[in-house]
């Protein structure tokens, strides 16, 4: 892993030991944190980007069904590459759905590398 110097943000933003604003140590950190951002933030959430984000927060309110998996895992892919598409190659995205309990599983590579990554988000409704 390579250091950043302290040239971006953790992701959520705290205070760091030292009383400065707490930073990443590496620029695969960073990157992951950017893609937590992306999937969690809704369309329209943020006022001067209203189409950044991915949307999988609002599965919390959606049917857990076969048609909300295939459009989560469209909605995920279109955000991946158009807004993270010059940092990582989107290797897969997996939306399953059983009961009540939708997961993603986001595979990933920091771009110019072989570094392969994974990232996991769940629901579990009742």
């Amino acid at each position: 892993m390579k250091p950043v110097n302290g040239a971006h943000l953790s992701f959520p933003f705290r205070v760091g030991t030292d009383g400065r604003m707490a930073t990443v140590h590496s620029l695969e950190e960073h990157v992951r944190d950017e893609i937590v951002q992306l999937v969690l933030t809704n369309h329209g959430e943020r006022p001067f980007v209203v189409d950044f984000g991915g949307g999988v927060r609002r599965l919390v309110f959606e049917a857990a069904d076969d048609a909300t998996a295939a459009m989560a895992k469209a909605q995920i892919t279109q955000a991946i590459n158009r807004w993270l598409g010059h940092r990582v190659t989107l290797e897969y995205i997996q939306v399953e759905v059983q009961n009540s309990t939708i997961s993603v599983d986001i595979r990933y590579r920091l771009a110019g590398t072989d570094d392969t990554r994974v990232l996991r988000f769940k629901r579990e409704g009742g």
